[in-house]
């Protein structure tokens, strides 16, 4: 009976005695070594400050300047309405989509708080993966476009899965400063 008394007495010590304290002893622990990482972050980046603002800088520079469009420039409405020409053209080759008909007004039709358009009319053909792919590099390509009209139908000439594509834009020009 003593050995059981003592056995259940040693029990008990061990599971709220000792199990309690030496849990609280490795969270303290625990809590101890994550503040002293925690301290090590935050004093590597003070000794890196300037070189993190500068490449954050640089990264967010790089990536406004990028995603915001470009006017068309040219030392005049002809050569800016070349320039649109020469893009139309080649997202249509990148987009897989043949071009039936592409016609620039060398001259602008319209003036907008101060900034003048080049107008352009694209017809072309192609399937539902080029069509949508072009119409993705007018949206966000480098070149500021405002659509003014797009059509999407089945190509009457040709049955199956081709699609005739016919858009309607004008394109900002400026006249660049280094050329005036």
């Amino acid at each position: 009976m003593v050995v059981a008394g003592s056995v259940l007495a040693a029990a008990f010590a061990l599971a709220y005695g000792v199990l309690p304290f030496a849990r609280h002893w490795s969270a303290r622990e625990d809590l101890i070594a994550m503040r002293a990482e925690q301290v090590a972050r935050l004093r590597w980046l003070s000794t890196h400050e300037t070189e993190l603002r500068q490449v954050a800088a640089t990264r967010t520079t790089h990536v406004v300047g990028a995603a915001r469009p470009q006017l068309l420039t040219g030392r005049s409405p002809a050569l800016a309405a070349s320039r649109l020409q020469t893009l139309l053209q080649s997202y249509a080759d990148d987009a897989g989509i043949t071009v039936s008909q592409l016609n620039v007004s060398g001259s602008a039709d319209s003036v907008v708080a101060g900034v003048a358009s080049i107008p352009a009319t694209l017809t072309a053909v192609g399937d539902i993966h080029g069509v949508a792919d072009f119409v993705s590099r007018v949206q966000h390509g480098g070149t500021l476009m405002d659509v003014r009209e797009i059509g999407i139908s089945p190509n009457p000439a040709l049955r199956g899965e081709l699609l005739q594509l016919s858009v309607t834009l004008r394109a900002p020009y400026g006249i660049r400063e280094a050329e005036q």
